[in-house]
Protein backbone atom coordinates (compact mmCIF):
# COMPACT_ATOMS: atom_id res chain seq x y z
CA UNK A 1 0.00 0.00 0.00
CA UNK A 2 1.25 3.39 -0.58
CA UNK A 3 0.10 6.76 0.31
CA UNK A 4 -0.47 9.37 -2.08
CA UNK A 5 2.34 10.70 -4.04
CA UNK A 6 1.82 14.33 -1.71
CA UNK A 7 3.05 12.43 1.23
CA UNK A 8 6.67 12.52 2.65
CA UNK A 9 8.86 9.59 1.25
CA UNK A 10 9.75 8.26 4.80
CA UNK A 11 5.71 8.33 5.10
CA UNK A 12 5.21 6.23 2.57
CA UNK A 13 8.32 4.17 2.60
CA UNK A 14 7.56 3.18 6.69
CA UNK A 15 4.08 3.38 8.05
CA UNK A 16 2.47 2.84 4.72
CA UNK A 17 4.48 -0.06 3.64
CA UNK A 18 2.37 -1.84 6.30
CA UNK A 19 -0.75 -2.25 8.10
CA UNK A 20 -1.76 -2.83 11.73
CA UNK A 21 -4.44 -2.50 14.07
CA UNK A 22 -3.18 -0.84 17.19
CA UNK A 23 -5.69 -2.82 19.69
CA UNK A 24 -4.29 -5.66 18.11
CA UNK A 25 -0.74 -4.54 19.41
CA UNK A 26 -1.57 -3.90 23.15
CA UNK A 27 -3.44 -7.31 23.12
CA UNK A 28 -0.40 -8.53 22.58
CA UNK A 29 1.30 -10.34 25.39
CA UNK A 30 4.80 -9.30 24.67
CA UNK A 31 7.84 -8.61 27.56
CA UNK A 32 8.39 -4.97 28.36
CA UNK A 33 12.17 -3.63 27.84
CA UNK A 34 14.23 -0.98 28.67
CA UNK A 35 16.33 0.75 25.65
CA UNK A 36 18.35 4.03 25.30
CA UNK A 37 16.05 6.80 23.62
CA UNK A 38 18.83 7.26 20.99
CA UNK A 39 17.83 4.67 17.98
CA UNK A 40 14.29 6.18 18.39
CA UNK A 41 15.01 9.89 18.31
CA UNK A 42 14.88 9.67 14.22
CA UNK A 43 11.13 10.21 14.87
CA UNK A 44 11.65 13.58 16.63
CA UNK A 45 12.17 14.90 12.54
CA UNK A 46 9.71 12.84 10.74
CA UNK A 47 6.07 14.75 9.50
CA UNK A 48 3.49 12.85 11.50
CA UNK A 49 1.01 15.21 12.08
CA UNK A 50 -1.16 17.87 10.34
CA UNK A 51 -0.43 21.71 9.97
CA UNK A 52 -2.49 24.09 11.47
CA UNK A 53 -4.73 24.48 8.59
CA UNK A 54 -5.16 20.48 8.44
CA UNK A 55 -3.02 19.20 5.64
CA UNK A 56 -1.48 15.59 6.71
CA UNK A 57 2.11 14.76 7.02
CA UNK A 58 3.45 18.36 7.69
CA UNK A 59 4.68 18.61 11.13
CA UNK A 60 7.34 16.78 13.20
CA UNK A 61 7.70 16.39 16.69
CA UNK A 62 10.82 18.23 17.52
CA UNK A 63 8.78 21.46 15.14
CA UNK A 64 6.37 21.10 17.54
CA UNK A 65 8.42 21.04 20.89
CA UNK A 66 9.97 24.10 19.27
CA UNK A 67 6.88 26.49 19.13
CA UNK A 68 3.98 24.97 21.19
CA UNK A 69 1.65 27.99 20.46
CA UNK A 70 1.97 27.20 16.86
CA UNK A 71 1.27 23.79 17.64
CA UNK A 72 -1.32 23.74 20.53
CA UNK A 73 -3.47 21.02 19.79
CA UNK A 74 -0.47 18.26 19.22
CA UNK A 75 1.74 20.17 21.91
CA UNK A 76 -1.21 19.21 24.08
CA UNK A 77 -1.20 16.08 23.37
CA UNK A 78 2.62 15.31 24.06
CA UNK A 79 2.29 17.00 27.60
CA UNK A 80 -0.96 14.70 28.46
CA UNK A 81 1.06 11.76 26.88
CA UNK A 82 1.04 8.92 29.51
CA UNK A 83 4.60 7.49 29.72
CA UNK A 84 3.33 4.67 31.94
CA UNK A 85 2.69 2.51 28.79
CA UNK A 86 5.43 1.22 26.70
CA UNK A 87 6.25 2.40 23.15
CA UNK A 88 5.05 -0.45 20.68
CA UNK A 89 8.06 -0.70 17.91
CA UNK A 90 8.50 -3.15 15.03
CA UNK A 91 12.04 -3.31 13.32
CA UNK A 92 11.79 -2.26 9.80
CA UNK A 93 14.80 -1.58 7.73
CA UNK A 94 17.72 -1.77 10.50
CA UNK A 95 16.07 0.63 12.49
CA UNK A 96 12.92 0.47 15.26
CA UNK A 97 9.79 2.29 14.10
CA UNK A 98 7.33 2.92 16.40
CA UNK A 99 3.64 1.56 15.81
CA UNK A 100 2.73 3.47 18.52
CA UNK A 101 3.98 6.01 20.60
CA UNK A 102 5.15 8.73 19.45
CA UNK A 103 3.57 11.53 21.61
CA UNK A 104 4.87 9.71 24.76
CA UNK A 105 8.44 9.55 22.81
CA UNK A 106 8.44 12.96 22.38
CA UNK A 107 7.09 13.85 25.78
CA UNK A 108 10.19 11.28 27.57
CA UNK A 109 12.67 13.35 25.04
CA UNK A 110 11.37 16.56 26.01
CA UNK A 111 11.58 15.67 29.74
CA UNK A 112 15.20 14.66 29.55
CA UNK A 113 14.44 10.69 29.56
CA UNK A 114 17.72 8.70 28.50
CA UNK A 115 15.70 5.19 28.30
CA UNK A 116 11.98 4.36 27.56
CA UNK A 117 9.81 1.28 28.18
CA UNK A 118 9.16 -0.79 24.97
CA UNK A 119 7.71 -3.67 23.08
CA UNK A 120 9.04 -5.20 20.50
CA UNK A 121 6.33 -6.24 17.72
CA UNK A 122 6.98 -9.25 16.14
CA UNK A 123 6.66 -8.90 11.68
CA UNK A 124 3.94 -11.54 11.89
CA UNK A 125 1.56 -9.50 14.19
CA UNK A 126 1.43 -6.94 11.31
CA UNK A 127 0.41 -6.92 7.59
CA UNK A 128 2.76 -6.47 4.79
CA UNK A 129 0.81 -5.26 1.99
CA UNK A 130 3.78 -4.33 -0.36
CA UNK A 131 5.44 -7.86 0.16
Amino acid sequence: MTGPSGYPSVIRRYWYSIDWDVKELWALDLPVAAVGIEPLLWHLDVPVWPDPDGRPYRVTPRAVMADPAGHEVEYRRIMAADTGFPIEVIDRDGRPMILDGIHRLTRLWADGAKTIRIRHVPPAAVRWPDL
